[in-house]
Parts: C-alpha cells; structure tokens; sequence
C-alpha cells in the first residue's frame, strides 16, 4: 500500500494557492508499516498549546524565515513535536495545498518513517499519537459536523477513530490521501 502511494505521488502535480493575506504552515504526513498493514501517525494535541488545543492533526507548524521553505518547516516541526529526525525519514512526495479554517495556507507533505520507531513526543505539544489503520481510512464515510473560529461557524468534514475526533484539514488531508491508494 505505501510503495503504491510512493509510486502515486511520484507523478503528482499537486495544486498550489496563492496565499497573500495568511500565514504559511507545513505538515508532515507520516506513513509507517506495522506488521505488513499501512498506519498515518496523528498526534492529539495537549490543552496547554496555543493554538488547536486537544485536536487532532499532523506534526507542523507555522513557516518560519530560517525554514527556507514549507518542506522544511514540516521536517522542523516533526522533529520538535514527535521526535523524528530527518535522516530517518523519506519525504516521498506532498499532496495539495489548502486554506484551513484558521486562515493559514497549509503544504502538506507524505514521508515514510521505519517500524519500529522510537518516536520522542514534546509533552508540552502532543498529548499521544494515534496510529491510525489504513484499513479504517478506507472505509470511513465523514459526515460534515459544525467548527467554530472566532464566532464564525463552518461545516467541515470529520470522522471519529477510538474517541477521537478527526476533522478539518486534517481529515480533508487524510481523504486526499486515500484517493490516491
């Protein structure tokens, strides 16, 4: 299944946005291979970060000047959240950008980490990592749920996995990345 999204993405022309007005983010999509099944690793956000506290979402984080460009914001940020260092990672391709209900323009990036990994999660970010089935990606029908951000309320795509609430860009992610298995 993962060599199938590497060949996928391979030849992927991913749309890009033209961002003026927000902020620039880049995510990590990370793949592992657990006892021959394909899992994305999440993280559930502590309540004690600044922002998105308790959710669920991808390592990343905002761009920063010394970061060059997304892709390395995303290898940053997943360094400081869950521990993975580059050299251990293959970033295998990125998937489309998006505007996220925050008002950041997020790059999402799809890498393979190696099982097993001995992940390092910051405390003060991540709460724990949700392994999450391909399996159970492919068969799961989001319904569209209410999100609120400073008092406008939207409709956004969102599923539940073992308690948690999986939504957002976030899950459109996930969804784009199932279209291409």
């Amino acid at each position: 299944m993962i060599s199938h999204i590497r060949q996928r993405l391979k030849t992927y022309k991913p749309e890009g946005i033209y961002c003026v007005r927000s902020k620039w983010a880049g995510v990590l999509v990370p793949l592992l291979e657990m006892d021959g099944k394909p899992f994305v690793i999440l993280t559930k956000r502590t309540h004690t970060v600044r922002a998105h506290k308790g959710e669920v979402s991808f390592p990343g984080g905002m761009y920063e000047e010394d970061d060059g460009d997304r892709k390395n914001t995303a290898i940053r940020e997943c360094r400081e959240e869950i521990g993975i260092e580059m050299n251990d990672m293959e970033i295998i391709g990125r998937l489309d950008d998006m505007y996220t209900l925050t008002g950041f323009c997020m790059r999402p990036y799809v890498g393979i980490v190696p099982f097993p990994y001995p992940f390092k999660t910051n405390p003060d970010e991540v709460a724990y990592l949700i392994y999450l089935p391909f399996d159970f990606l492919q068969q799961v029908k989001p319904i569209p749920e209410e999100a609120e951000y400073r008092g406008y309320v939207e409709k956004v795509p969102s599923f539940y996995y073992e308690g948690d609430r999986i939504w957002g860009a976030t899950c459109r992610i996930l969804l784009r990345l199932r279209r291409m298995m």
